[in-house]
């Protein structure tokens, strides 16, 4: 059965001490960025999940880094309401590169 209403936004002490707690579990990095697409950008979980680097970095020629981009174009296809909506072209997300 599917839940109602607006999901809950944990406050800014919930959240600096979620990620005061992921530093010490396994893939840090990882998790910290998965939770700052969330808390920032606001995209839901099934959201994140289809994301691809691509999406969300640029790689270096070399293969030895990466630079995250500014502005994420996500297919419509991950977004909540797009098959109901029939959209089929992306939308931009803007985001800012003020990781932790």
């Amino acid at each position: 059965m599917a839940k109602s209403g607006q999901a809950r936004v944990p406050t800014p002490a919930q959240q600096r001490h979620l990620f005061v707690v992921i530093q010490h579990h396994r893939h840090p990095e990882k998790n910290t960025a998965i939770m700052q697409i969330s808390f920032k950008l606001g995209l839901r979980a099934q959201e994140i999940a289809l994301l691809q680097v691509k999406e969300v970095a640029r790689l270096n020629p070399a293969g030895d880094g990466f630079q995250l981009l500014e502005v994420m174009s996500l297919p419509a296809a991950y977004t909540k309401g797009a098959d109901a909506m029939k959209r089929s072209k992306s939308h931009s997300t803007p985001c800012r590169n003020t990781w932790p």
